[in-house]
């Protein structure tokens, strides 16, 4: 069996990318951190495999949680949506001899007022991997 990209270097990729792309902290764990933060939720990985290819796709959950304002306004979440969104446009690099080869953007899924009085949004993506070819 070839080796696959583990989920763990996976997520560290991406949220050195979010980081260095928004210059906002990001975490996979946000509890007891300080706001505005992102946050990576790993979803689920599957097999989607091609013709030619093997592949692992990950599906992500990124988390934009925006420091509490009086009154309460979307506007400094959504701020960071945008900048998020700018981000993942982005091809990111990963180890060898791993490489990113599609990127799907599938929206915001919810964006809501914490009980902390933070802005909340959760950003859906789906990132394919490939880790290795088929030969005949």
């Amino acid at each position: 069996m070839m080796q696959r990209l583990s989920i763990a270097k996976f997520l560290g990729c991406l949220i050195d990318h979010i980081e260095q792309e928004t210059g906002v902290k990001c975490y996979d764990d946000p509890d007891g951190k300080a706001s505005p933060l992102y946050s990576v939720q790993l979803v689920k990985t599957e097999p989607a495999n091609t013709k030619t290819m093997f592949v692992d796709v990950f599906e992500v959950w990124v988390h934009c949680i925006a420091a509490p304002v009086k009154p309460h306004s979307n506007a400094p979440v959504l701020n960071m949506v945008d900048d998020a969104e700018r981000a993942l446009l982005k091809e990111f690099d990963l180890p060898e001899p791993f490489s990113l080869f599609n990127s799907e953007y599938q929206g915001v899924q919810t964006l809501k007022k914490d009980e902390s009085g933070e802005g909340h949004a959760v950003l859906s993506c789906r990132f394919h991997i490939c880790y290795g070819f088929r030969c005949k």
